[in-house]
């Protein structure tokens, strides 16, 4: 018992999701003594749905986990693995047989009550008992409520991205290059297929405002101007890269992290996002632009300097008329503008 509510408080205590995962998978494989255990999740896609591997676990072999960076496109297929399709679309257990290991090979859909977002796999030696299900059950339903509490207080209600309190601690870990392995104080072995950056890429940072969304507001009222909201974040779901980090920062301003390319690369995403933006009929309201600033950012950066580089840019951009996008670096070149000097007090001397 005292095992279990250690575990449990293990799992609990957790806020980082990435952690949260792996602490949950290796609180499944103890306690059940599994052969191995997998935790995936279920990523929809075009050309159909893929796993990303969270936490993998065998006896004797170090955590493995999908390389963060890897495309969606490159992941394994769903239907590649025996049960998973039947497990994700019956939202119900599977069991198989292993006749080369002599045990059993069990699939459980990892989700909310109505849909399924993820698979635990688990293999064990002879046959899973009673008290093992139910103990995977009942910890899967403490990990699905943990999960709603973060999804609550670290999503934006209206639109879902992130928001803004979120947006230090993903900074650190994606542009600090700090590993889950150093987090962990554990060897995690990454895998799958993915694209190596080349020389002169780095991480950018976009600013994105809704030019007079105020009007928008007046003119037709609350309600629309949430719809032009949720619209916008969904086509910028649709524009940026799966590993892209997209947030609001509350009212109309919106902010992405997009993961490394060089400049030219960065201006593409930027202007796909505008240019579909202002393409779009948003219903009632027609056409509606945005202007952007946007930044590239070094493994040095603070959250709040490269954050106000773009919204320096963004400012210009909103000056200078509007439905554009500017990069920072690009002003500061050609002296449309000069780089902010911190007073004497926020220097750091040590």
């Amino acid at each position: 018992m005292s095992n279990l509510i250690s575990a449990v408080a293990d799992m609990t205590g957790q806020r980082d999701r990435d952690l949260l995962e792996v602490t949950v998978a290796e609180v499944l494989f103890s306690l059940l003594d599994a052969r191995r255990l997998s935790l995936w999740k279920v990523i929809e896609h075009p050309q159909g749905a893929r796993v990303r591997l969270m936490a993998g676990l065998s006896r004797g072999q170090a955590v493995a986990m999908s390389d963060p960076a890897v495309e969606h496109e490159m992941l394994p297929r769903l239907d590649e693995f025996d049960g998973f399709c039947a497990c994700f679309a019956t939202h119900a257990p599977m069991r198989m047989a292993t006749p080369d290991t002599g045990g059993e090979r069990h699939v459980f859909p990892v989700g909310t009550a109505r849909e399924a977002v993820g698979i635990l796999e688990v293999d064990v030696d002879g046959e899973m008992t009673t008290t093992q299900e139910q103990l995977i059950d009942g910890l899967l339903r403490i990990y699905r409520n943990h999960l709603t509490l973060l999804d609550y207080s670290e999503n934006d209600t209206l639109t879902g991205l992130l928001n803004r309190r979120t947006f230090e601690d993903v900074f650190a870990r994606r542009i600090s290059r700090q590993s889950l392995a150093d987090e962990m104080s554990r060897h995690i072995e990454y895998v799958g297929q993915r694209r190596i950056p080349s020389a002169g890429e780095t991480p950018w940072l976009a600013v994105i405002d809704i030019d007079f969304f105020k009007r928008v507001n007046d003119r037709f009222g609350h309600l629309f101007g949430d719809e032009v909201l949720l619209l916008v974040a969904r086509i910028m779901r649709s524009v940026f890269r799966p590993h892209d980090v997209l947030f609001r920062f509350g009212g109309e301003e919106f902010v992405v992290l997009l993961s490394a390319t060089n400049a030219a690369g960065a201006r593409v995403a930027v202007e796909r996002l505008r240019a579909t933006v202002e393409a779009y009929a948003f219903p009632q309201v027609g056409q509606v632009t945005i202007s952007i600033g946007f930044t590239c950012v070094s493994p040095e950066d603070s959250p709040i300097g490269a954050f106000e580089r773009g919204d320096d840019a963004l400012y210009l951009a909103k000056q200078l008329g509007r439905n554009r996008a500017l990069c920072w670096e690009e002003l500061i070149e050609s002296g449309e503008l000069t780089p902010k000097v911190a007073p004497a007090s926020e220097i750091e001397l040590f």
